[in-house]
């Protein structure tokens, strides 16, 4: 199942969900840090960090679509395709509350001895929440590549080569001259290992020259 929206022969969904996997990631990690250090600098970058999670999912989100409508509507590819928008919905809707509490908690920022404090408990928890979420998604796209061959361009195969490997495409490639004295040359060996086993068996000569012709 070749991926509908790609560039240049490559998904495009594949490419775009880093983004968002690491702004996510980095949520988490700022605000861990900020509890555990109260520094307002941790606060703020997890902030905008969520809010470029949010951004590039939602540009993500336009190629995932694509490929998951593409897919035949009762296979199972298609199932575990919309476990996968599922959980990743989930998790940008739990991060865009995370943003709207961060961003008010910021907005609305008081200083306390010379230091501007922060409640990053409840936006802690549901990054965590959404967090978890987000790894589940991440393990049905991978499902989706791994089991399902979504997005995989399939290879070109011969019955006597039965492989994916990429440079089976560029033996279809060859010219059916090419191909053509390729039989020759098996043909011509069965023949000489025929004449050799007769040779053994009866004694006679084998006739060299008669197989140049």
């Amino acid at each position: 199942m070749y991926s509908k929206a790609r560039v240049a022969g490559h998904p495009i969904h594949p490419m775009l969900v880093a983004f968002p996997i690491a702004f996510y990631t980095a949520t988490v990690a700022m605000l861990l840090a900020y509890v555990g250090t109260l520094e307002a600098f941790w606060y703020r970058v997890g902030m905008i960090a969520n809010l470029a999670g949010i951004i590039t999912a939602a540009i993500a989100v336009i190629p995932g679509a694509i490929d998951l409508f593409a897919l035949p509507k009762t296979s199972r590819a298609r199932a575990v395709g919309l476990k996968h928008a599922g959980f990743n919905l989930l998790a940008t809707g739990l991060f865009g509350v995370t943003a709207l509490l961060l961003y008010r908690g910021w907005t609305h920022r008081m200083m306390v001895d010379g230091e501007y404090l922060f409640d990053a408990t409840i936006p802690l928890a549901m990054a965590v929440v959404a967090w978890v979420s987000m790894v589940i998604a991440g393990s049905l796209g991978w499902t989706l590549v791994q089991t399902h061959h979504v997005g995989i361009k399939p290879a070109l195969t011969r019955p006597d080569q039965p492989s994916r490997e990429p440079e089976i495409e560029a033996l279809d490639q060859v010219p059916v001259r090419a191909a053509r004295l390729t039989s020759s040359a098996r043909n011509l060996r069965q023949t000489l290992i025929e004449r050799r086993r007769n040779h053994a068996t009866t004694g006679r000569p084998v006739n060299h020259a008669s197989l140049r012709h």
